[in-house]
């Protein structure tokens, strides 16, 4: 152990961990972290959107493990120069999430905004500001709505059978209701128009579910994650370290 480590508030620090540790013992379906994991959270009152199952009697096909997910983006970058039909789709369901009607699809804004060589969908709003192209309010909600998708990277993705479990950590910090409206508004994309990149065969049921301190009433928290580690790891593990160390630290922060 480092001194860093008694001190270390970074999120993404210990979700490295926590993605190391879901990635053992995959083969042994009835003893794996992953397993652990969920079923602790089939304890909890998790709803899914696209609603069939819970999380119980899962088969644990269809297993991927993905961290800081920025698939939007990527998809935006695999898809060129053929990007009109999936921004189109997505700007309709952007507008269908801000309840917005009226508003020009992203394949028929003016040249310097459609054109993934000039423009960035991120960017579209400032460059329709520096270049004097007008947009309504709605196009400026709906536009700024997709700036945050291209923007944002969610911070745990686990899909199981025809589920897509995606997770809102937070390690000393609470969590943020528009923070999370934003990622459901992105799971729902997800599901729609990117479930085959992520090995489904049709719109998965998706969840949006919270991972943090235990003051914060998450759906499983890091004492949580720290006793499937001891069960996982010996006492020398980096990863058991760490989680032992953020424990310490949240009890040091009375959030544990």
């Amino acid at each position: 152990m480092t001194n860093y480590d008694k001190f270390n508030r970074e999120e993404r620090a210990i979700c490295a961990h926590l993605f190391r540790l879901l990635h053992e013992n995959l083969d042994s379906k009835e003893t794996n972290p992953l397993k652990q994991f969920i079923d602790k959270l089939s304890n909890q009152k998790i709803s899914f959107k696209n609603y069939k199952s819970g999380l119980t009697d899962l088969r644990f096909e269809n297993l991927g493990i993905y961290c800081e997910v920025a698939i939007i983006r990527d998809a935006f970058q695999n898809k060129k120069p053929s990007i009109n039909s999936f921004m189109d789709e997505l700007t309709q369901i952007i507008m269908k999430q801000e309840s917005v009607e009226d508003c020009r699809l992203y394949s028929q804004l003016p040249e310097p905004l459609s054109n993934p060589r000039l423009t960035h969908p991120k960017q579209i709003r400032q460059k329709a500001s520096a270049e004097g192209v007008h947009l309504s309010d709605n196009e400026a909600k709906v536009f700024g709505s997709m700036q945050g998708m291209f923007n944002a990277k969610p911070d745990l993705v686990i899909t199981v059978d025809n589920k897509l479990l995606v997770f809102e950590a937070k390690f000393t910090e609470s969590f943020d209701d528009l923070q999370l409206l934003r990622t459901e508004n992105i799971s729902e994309v997800w599901s729609k128009l990117l479930y085959r990149d992520f090995g489904f065969n049709e719109p998965p049921e998706y969840s949006v579910i919270k991972l943090g301190a235990g003051k914060f009433n998450p759906h499983i928290n890091w004492t949580d994650i720290y006793t499937i580690a001891e069960k996982t790891y010996d006492s020398t593990d980096r990863s058991r370290i760490a989680f032992k160390s953020g424990l310490d630290l949240l009890k040091d922060y009375k959030l544990e």
